[in-house]
């Protein structure tokens, strides 16, 4: 890696169409396209080639090596940025054009800028946060400051994906060495200057091209805090000559400039001004080239850097591009015989590295954290390298939530072959988060639910977790607790717990709203569980807490509050394979509980609830099913506070207001149908769902009056978007009560309680 320090007047514009982060950080990724190449034949001019920085317009490319390759032409460097690089780099590795596009269709490029693994992989800990409708946003705090993440994507997945693409190269240190002699553009976000890598990892080379301000996190390599190259030099020209090319192809898929009626607000105006810098900059680099060379500039339209779904016609207008310069580019051509020397010599090498010998992890400020990693990944020593597996447990360890990135190498030491792992840490270790729930009837029902999540990792050497929540609306207080996990994989833990909160319940009866009530409870918890799968975990708690019910609407003496002292165990077992719970598509959830209240302690109720909730969910296509369930049954047929379960609302018997119908005894069923709409294979987008669902259930206050003959038929229709808010339905529901009602609702499709 070398630096070219550049004049201070060097503008920060290669940030293909910079107007949306995200979608610049789509833009360098994407070029994660294979392609094949060696050095040129001894008797012909080396051809150098450039590959500019573009996003997903970068696609084109391929169809520009598709020609090259089909009229005969050796390509003997290559140089790229941003997009440009991740071509460029797997060209020169050995990937042929064909594989490069097969890539581009295979690649699920949304799930790509995710960097959390599948939800199922999880531990269970972080599966019950979804629940809490919380954000998907971390505010740090650390030293005294709050800081955001320097990225809305970590690149976990792009890297893991590089990394498994760059495999055959692991021991070639020197770029010169590749198949092709490749250079990567980066730019040091510190100083300015342009970072050339010539040598070191390839794949992180390539990811640090690609690192779009705002939109991707920076990498840093050998000190330096790296960003995409397009901030300095976005067609890197300069760099394939100082190569020692003596004839170039340059292909140019810079983002044109906005239209004036498209310049509307200040993100675009922005946009306009670094895209009008940059494209000025690369107008000044291809103003060098000489009449030997060729530039091929595709019309790529109206294709953005973020518009990975249409790489497949970014191909093709690269293939024609190309065609259209084939009087220039014939002249570049070989002879069979010569081109199937460098085709013999630009193939991709076999990577076999064997067993696993060893495993290294990199140390860090958090040693919980670092054995976490260590024991994901101690079950690949002494096996044959399997990249699957390798990036799995990387995943499973991902998912503990404490981690930027964790990176790995494959390594040589004393004749062996192993891995090196490498965690980064986040710059943080308190975070918050916020989280946000509403319903309304527009009828004059509503109620609103603000959160707010502050989280201390590391607060010992064991890696224990202390957690503070804070609610207001619906429900106002308090819940901190810490979780200390044990044991040689964190497997077994014990949390105490102290719940603070006031929640408004309604008090209804056959459809009239007769009172409304405030509860306030107070609650000391002491739980000790165990999960040794994501999948699953059992536990057991106990509970000493109070609940006095404080009537705010209705007569007094007709209807009063009351107060009740109660003591417990509560036994719970869990099983989450949900791939979501907003819009499931995948998975099961079963939670089955088990509440044992004992008149000990100065504690005055007796008796004992059964909770079960069950969700299944399955997709074909653009259609999703969702079937559930829920009952609650006090044993006993006490009637205490704590026995008590509410349904109404939408999708828990819809019609109904929100909790317009309770008893100790309740049961729901209910199927969900909903359908994707709109481009699903677009990036960047509002996921919009059309459903209907058919419920039944009812609540009574008594074992002898559960009657099937009373249970409601329900419905509803909606539609639902997935916002950055959380999920959102309007919905209209009717049952065979006579109940009817609309709902706008911000909340999950399981619509669970909240703890």
């Amino acid at each position: 890696m070398r630096d070219v320090n550049r004049p201070a007047g060097g503008v920060p514009l290669g940030l293909q169409r910079f107007g949306l982060a995200a979608v610049l950080a789509l833009g360098g990724l994407m070029a994660a396209v294979p392609a094949r190449a060696a050095d040129g034949p001894g008797s012909a001019p080396c051809i150098g080639l450039v590959l500019g920085g573009g996003g997903a317009r970068g696609s084109a490319h391929i169809g520009v090596l598709k020609v090259l390759e089909r009229e005969r032409i050796p390509v003997c460097r290559v140089a790229g940025t941003s997009m440009g690089s991740i071509v460029g780099g797997l060209y020169a590795t050995g990937y042929t054009p064909a594989e490069m596009e097969t890539l581009i269709e295979t690649i699920d490029w949304a799930d790509m800028f995710v960097d959390d693994p599948p939800r199922e992989g999880l531990p269970m800990r972080r599966k019950d946060a979804d629940f809490r409708y919380l954000l998907d946003l971390e505010i740090g705090y650390t030293d005294g400051h709050v800081v955001l993440p320097v990225g809305f994507v970590q690149g976990q997945k792009l890297l893991m994906l590089l990394r498994r693409l760059t495999l055959s190269t692991w021991n070639a240190k020197d770029f010169d060495a590749l198949p092709i002699p490749f250079r990567a553009v980066a730019a040091d976000i510190v100083t300015g200057d342009k970072v050339v890598f010539d040598d070191g990892d390839l794949a992180l080379a390539i990811r640090s091209s690609m690192s779009v301000p705002g939109a991707f996190a920076p990498v840093r390599v050998d000190g330096r805090l790296l960003v995409d190259g397009g901030m300095v030099d976005n067609v890197p020209v300069d760099v394939v000559r100082d190569m020692g090319a003596q004839q170039l192809i340059v292909v140019d898929v810079g983002s044109p400039l906005h239209k004036e009626e498209s310049l509307t607000n200040p993100v675009v105006i922005m946009d306009q001004m670094i895209s009008a810098l940059m494209i000025e900059k690369t107008r000044r680099v291809l103003a060098t080239l000489g009449p030997q060379d060729v530039l091929i500039t595709p019309e790529l339209g109206d294709i953005t850097s973020a518009q990975f779904n249409r790489g497949k016609e970014a191909i093709e207008i690269g293939e024609r591009a190309a065609e259209a310069a084939l009087p220039r580019l014939r002249a570049l051509s070989v002879d069979e015989a010569t081109y199937a020397a460098f085709e013999a010599r630009q193939r991709r090498r076999d990577f076999d590295p064997g067993l696993v010998a060893f495993l290294d992890v990199v140390k860090g400020r958090s040693p919980s954290a670092m054995r976490q990693v260590e024991r994901a990944m101690a079950e690949n020593v002494g096996e044959p390298f399997d990249a699957d597996r390798v990036e799995k447990d990387l995943g499973s360890a991902y998912g503990d939530g404490r981690f930027q990135q964790i990176d790995y190498r494959v390594v040589e030491r004393n004749g062996e072959t192993g891995l090196e792992i490498i965690p980064a840490l986040k710059a943080w270790s308190a975070f918050g988060k916020l989280g946000f729930q509403l319903d309304d009837n527009f009828n004059g029902g509503n109620s609103y639910l603000v959160s707010a999540e502050l989280t201390f990792n590391d607060v010992n050497s064991l890696g224990a977790e202390w957690r503070n929540v804070f609610r207001l609306g619906r429900i106002t207080g308090l819940r901190s607790e810490f979780y200390q996990p044990f044991g040689e994989t964190g497997a077994f833990y014990l949390q105490p717990s102290l719940d603070l909160r006031n929640e408004s319940l309604p008090l209804w009866v056959q459809g009239h709203h007769l009172a409304e009530f405030r509860v306030n409870r107070r609650q000391l918890g002491l739980e000790a569980g165990w999960s040794p799968q994501p999948e699953w975990r059992v536990s057991a708690e106990l509970v000493r807490g109070r609940d006095r019910a404080d009537l705010l609407i209705g007569t007094p003496g007709v209807i009063d509050g009351d107060k009740e002292e109660y003591a417990g165990v509560l036994y719970n077992a869990t099983w989450d394979t949900l791939d979501n719970i907003n819009f499931p598509t995948r998975g099961l959830r079963v939670s089955a509980d088990m509440e044992a209240y004992y008149d000990v302690m100065g504690a005055d109720v007796n008796g004992n609830v059964a909770r079960l909730t069950a969700d299944w969910a399955r997709a074909w296509g653009r259609y999703h099913l969702l079937l559930g369930a829920r009952l609650t049954s006090a044993l006993e047929d006490d009637n205490f506070f704590q026995a008590q379960d509410f349904l109404g609302g939408f999708l828990n018997l819809s019609g109904f207001e929100e909790r317009a119908l309770f008893g100790n005894q309740t049961a729901l069923a209910r199927a969900v149908a909903y359908r994707r709409t709109g481009n699903t294979s677009r990036l960047f987008s509002l996921p919009m769902y059309v459903g209907a669902s058919l419920e039944t259930g009812n609540a009574w206050f008594s074992q002898d009056n559960v009657d099937a003959d009373d249970l409601i038929i329900a419905g509803s229709l909606f539609v639902g978007f997935s916002t950055p808010l959380g999920p959102m339905f309007l919905a209209y529901g009717g049952n065979d009560d006579g109940e009817s009602s609309w709902y706008l609702t911000f909340g999950s499709l399981l619509r669970p309680r909240v703890k």
